[in-house]
């Protein structure tokens, strides 16, 4: 159950879901003579909308977030028995797509990738299970795997951790992993906005971790045109991305995850 309400809950403060409430307040308000109130929560709502597409609202949002744990050249990973790689990366073929899907978030898998073939991680541990409602047989720890297998990685050097469904299970089921591999301190690879959480989570349950951060979203711009003002559709997506990171960080702070 509260898988499900995780998923559900924040989608009524996201950007879309606010502004969804915001409107339907408004039609309500409207519907029953309270027309001026109505029309500047129609106003908040739109405006809310429109701050949230913009791209120089999206990422400096986003490079808020990044800020903690830069990526680093490959030189300045250490070495390690383990890399612990976390999923939401792929997700399986089912009609009419025929082959794996790649989310953005593939550079996790292909950074992976390079540091076995770097020699910087003996194993990849893949700590990437189902959530409850998708319709596949496939967990994703399976699906990545075979992405690692064609960029290089042996099988005998992929672990799998299939249970996890989120951030804190996936510390909780690797532990178990980098316990009886005796990784030591392993290296951990995901997106650099879920970085800070997902580092917070695996010390809290004792696992000292070097972040490898990757998928890197937005940089740095010395000046702005004015299509970074105006609505777009990816600039939306990555402010929702970055708010329901922010709320995944106060909800596990508030439960003692991190």
């Amino acid at each position: 159950m509260y898988v499900y309400l995780s998923k559900i809950l924040p989608l009524l403060v996201l950007p879309v879901g606010f502004v969804i409430m915001l409107l339907l307040l408004a039609l309500l308000l409207v519907l029953f003579g309270k027309r001026k109130t109505g029309a500047m929560l129609m106003f908040i709502a739109l405006g809310a909308l429109w701050l949230a597409s913009t791209r120089v609202v999206a990422e400096n949002l986003y490079l808020g977030l990044a800020e903690r744990f830069p990526a680093v050249s490959l030189n300045d990973i250490p070495t390690s028995k383990c890399a612990v790689l976390l999923g939401g990366s792929v997700e399986a073929p089912m009609p009419p797509r025929i082959n794996t899907e790649l989310y953005d978030s593939i550079d996790r898998v292909y950074k992976a990738a390079e540091l076995y073939r770097a020699r910087k991680a003996q194993r990849i541990i893949v700590a990437a299970g189902n959530q409850p409602w998708l319709e596949t047989h496939r967990v994703e720890a399976q699906l990545i795997r075979d992405l690692l297998l064609d960029w290089g990685v042996p099988a005998y050097a992929i672990l799998l951790e299939d249970k996890s469904r989120n951030t804190r299970e996936n510390a909780v089921f690797s532990k178990e992993i980098i316990d009886r591999y005796d990784c030591g301190q392993p290296l951990l690879v995901t997106s650099i906005a879920h970085m800070p959480r997902a580092v917070a989570t695996f010390e809290k349950f004792g696992i000292n971790v070097f972040p490898v951060s990757t998928d890197v979203r937005a940089y740095y711009k010395e000046s702005h045109t004015v299509m970074d003002y105006l609505p777009d559709a990816e600039a939306l997506e990555m402010t929702t991305n970055v708010m329901r990171e922010w709320l995944g960080r106060k909800v596990y702070a508030w439960r003692g995850w991190n």
